[in-house]
């Protein structure tokens, strides 16, 4: 249109649409909207009712170059309808999921398998913790995508597997509890005032167990030292304590 910068992007395909062979999933706590990441490099937002179970494909988003690995929230407000995503190329993008625009995207050296979103006690909004193929856990802003600070190994450092951030009752201070791919559980206590210019942030504890390979951590909401492990053939149950 003249005078305008009104850009509409249009995706055009050949005979056959992406195949889209769905390789994660998101679903925001209104249980409307649907996101799909797949194999291909895209992902499909879709429209669900609660009450049917209806999903109707509403926006393919294109950006991402190799398969989608993670999909995440990028904040606690209900209105504010960003999530964010990680693909096998190191790539990571910020998708408004109204209008399907890219609001940031940044690739980084480091390839994220698992995102969790969380509300740390010192801030306003979430941070995204990333563990994936590096012995780092990585906390990110999820709208500047910039790496706020890591998480070290002083102890048999190796690939973190899976993860999970606690706030223990009665308490300020948040506890991120990991295990690596060799079965190594670390427990970093992190105080708030944590940021990337200061020393590096080692574990405060390390022990070894026989779990390798564990693909989710879950620490109970009831009971924080019962932690459950889901590996890929079984599952077992710790005591934290």
């Amino acid at each position: 249109m003249p005078g305008t910068s009104l850009v509409v992007p249009i995706v055009l395909w050949g005979k056959y649409a992406p195949t889209h062979c769905i390789s994660c999933i998101y679903l925001s706590k209104d249980l409307k909207t649907l996101a799909t990441g797949c194999y291909d490099g895209q992902i499909c937002l879709w429209q669900v009712d609660p009450d049917t179970l209806k999903m109707t494909p509403r926006c393919l988003l294109v950006g991402h170059s190799a398969p989608i690995i993670c999909l995440s929230t990028a904040s606690i407000i209900q209105d504010n309808n960003y999530i964010v995503s990680s693909s096998e190329a190191g790539e990571m993008c910020t998708w408004d999921l109204v209008d399907g625009k890219c609001r940031e995207s940044v690739k980084l050296p480091q390839v994220h398998t698992n995102i969790q979103a969380y509300l740390m006690s010192s801030c306003d909004d979430i941070r995204l913790f990333c563990n994936g193929y590096y012995p780092e856990i990585i906390v990110m802003d999820p709208f500047s995508l910039e790496i706020l600070f890591m998480l070290s190994s002083r102890y048999n450092p190796d690939w973190i597997s899976a993860l999970h951030v606690i706030r223990p009752a009665k308490r300020k201070d948040d506890v991120v509890l990991a295990l690596t791919t060799t079965g190594t559980v670390k427990v970093w206590t992190l105080l708030g005032h944590e940021n990337k210019h200061c020393e590096p942030i080692y574990e405060n504890e390390s022990k070894q167990i026989e779990t390798i390979n564990a693909i989710c951590l879950r620490c109970c909401a009831y009971n924080q030292r019962t932690v459950l492990i889901v590996c890929t053939k079984h599952w077992l149950i710790y005591d934290a304590g």
